[in-house]
């Protein structure tokens, strides 16, 4: 049942992701807050600082280089993991609401398996539809 009764099935939920999707979600969020832009900038300057007391040597830009290369790919897997996580909760909210709502239509639940020309056929007709009102 998915009227919100003890049924249903999202009242099943574990509420316990993996580690990995908890890790994902924790450096994902903490990754945009203001600390970690502090972080950012203190780091830059103890690198450019080292580099500057170390007379700018070859292994100083090649740890920069493979270093920052590194880190920008792991942020990239994380936050990817964390976007379609929240975009697949997202996603079964809004599938829930249509189905709650007797005025809408459920083929719009099917609507992320749709092309390019049938996402813009069916955006014609909401404007249209829109513009009749």
């Amino acid at each position: 049942m998915l009227d919100g009764s003890p049924e249903h099935v999202a009242s099943a939920i574990a509420r316990q992701r993996s580690w990995y999707s908890r890790l994902a979600a924790r450096i994902t969020h903490w990754s945009g807050s203001a600390w970690a832009a502090t972080g950012v900038m203190v780091a830059l300057l103890v690198w450019v600082a080292t580099g500057w007391l170390a007379g700018f040597p070859r292994w100083w830009e090649l740890c920069a280089t493979i270093g920052l290369s590194f880190v920008t790919l792991l942020m990239l897997v994380l936050i990817q993991h964390t976007q379609n996580h929240d975009d697949q909760a997202v996603q079964l909210k809004l599938d829930e609401l249509i189905r709650a709502n007797i005025n809408a239509a459920n083929a719009m639940m099917r609507l992320e398996d749709a092309g390019q020309a049938d996402m813009a056929r069916i955006r014609q007709a909401f404007n249209e539809e829109v513009s009749g009102r």
